[in-house]
Parts: C-alpha cells; structure tokens; sequence
C-alpha cells in the first residue's frame, strides 16, 4: 500500500492489505456490521472471533444473522481502515 492518499484505494486494494481476521486485528482496523433490514450497526468483536474462528478466518463475502432479537436481516461486516475517509463494504 504505497499511495499517498488513503482515499485512492479501492476495495480490492484493502482487502489485499486485511485479507484475514489476523491482518485486520495488527492493523488496528475497526469492523463493524450492519443491518440490512434494521440498519443495526454493531461494532465486530475481532479477538472473539479470531478466537472461535482462527486468525486465517476471511471476513470479505460473508453476512450472518442480525442480531437483533426478531430481527430476519442479514448483516453486512463494514471495515474502516486508518486514512480512509469512510467504511468498506466486506462484500
């Protein structure tokens, strides 16, 4: 990751650089999720799931179950990597 603007690189360029839970957790990055069909956003609790999952464990392309209690939606993990003006999708 050599630009010097943050705001130049493109999904694809941040989830070569935080491909992993592991990457993610030394880059100090912060993941959230949010509802599809609530909006809930949640902060992702990436040593919980490292723990469980294994530090190789892959955020990009997965959704899970809302958790809000009655809520059917789907989440969405969002990162937010140092220098980037805003979230990127984990899709």
């Amino acid at each position: 990751m050599t630009r010097r603007n943050p705001d130049r690189y493109t999904a694809a360029d941040w989830q070569v650089a935080g491909r992993t839970v592991g990457a993610i957790l030394a880059n100090h990055w912060l993941v959230y999720t949010e509802c599809e069909l609530c909006e809930l956003r949640i902060r992702a609790d990436l040593k919980r799931i490292a723990r469980e999952r294994g530090t190789g464990f892959v955020l990009w392309g997965r959704s899970t179950t809302c958790r809000r209690v009655g809520c059917p939606g789907r989440v969405t993990f969002w990162v937010r990597p140092h220098g980037a003006s805003g979230g990127v999708a984990m899709t």
